[in-house]
């Protein structure tokens, strides 16, 4: 397949999908992966689209959530630095809320240094792994979402409301230059909010790549949390 007939499909199946992973354009196009990421180059430098690491998503698709299998491979190292400063906020004893995020996800090896916690989560992945190293946790249950692996709804709600954690850890699409975190997902801005209301101490958790990006849901503002985490300074005045 000439390049700009391949460059006309990869946009073809991101117009149906919003996003798409390296490795199945490079099946479905009988194309190396080597060849499809310097498709996805010359596309991302023309405006099509936006790379991220293993896959792209379609520009002007604001509302199209980045699936977690493709949000769990960015900025990796951000992620798990964040983590560790979230970590030490944990201890023995506590009754933790975590939600579906990826960079909530990275949190997981680190509890296992503490006893006797609780967690409970909307996101079966982080479930799982929780159980792998011998974590006691609840999941929520509720309507799945598909790109998020995450339960929301109002069951996976009822299921937050029956209790009160000693902390939650969480993250959001976007953060203000002015402290503002949104989201473009309803649902999972609703059960963000539920959770916020049911945790005696809240900590944000955002990688300096969602600096600047506004969506149309508010979540709570910077001010409303413990303390907020981020890889790089915050560009606004922290005010508790």
């Amino acid at each position: 397949m000439i390049p700009n007939s391949r460059h006309e499909e990869i946009l073809q199946i991101l117009r149906q999908r919003g996003t798409v992973a390296v490795s199945r354009l490079a099946g479905e196009l009988y194309a190396s992966e080597a060849t499809i990421r310097r498709d996805l180059t010359v596309l991302e430098e023309q405006g099509m689209l936006r790379r991220v690491h293993g896959g792209a998503v379609l520009l002007g698709s604001a509302e199209q959530e980045i699936p977690l299998y493709l949000r769990e491979r960015e900025r990796h190292l951000e992620k798990s630095r964040i983590a560790q400063r979230a970590v030490e906020e944990v201890f023995n004893g506590a009754t933790i809320l975590l939600d579906a995020s990826s960079t909530v996800l990275h949190m997981v090896p680190l509890l296992s240094r503490f006893s006797d916690l609780t967690v409970i989560t909307n996101s079966p992945k982080t479930s799982l792994a929780l159980a792998e190293y011998r974590i006691k946790n609840y999941c929520t249950g509720g309507a799945l979402l598909g790109g998020s692996i995450a339960y929301v709804g109002s069951r996976a709600e009822r299921a937050i409301r029956e209790i009160q954690a000693d902390l939650l850890f969480f993250s959001c699409r976007g953060l203000g230059l002015e402290g503002r975190l949104s989201d473009s997902a309803l649902d999972e801005t609703s059960i963000r909010q539920v959770m916020l209301e049911h945790s005696n101490k809240q900590f944000g958790l955002c990688d300096s790549s969602k600096l600047g990006r506004e969506y149309l849901h508010t979540l709570c503002h910077a001010g409303d949390l413990t303390d907020l985490f981020c890889d790089k300074p915050l560009p606004f005045v922290w005010k508790k």
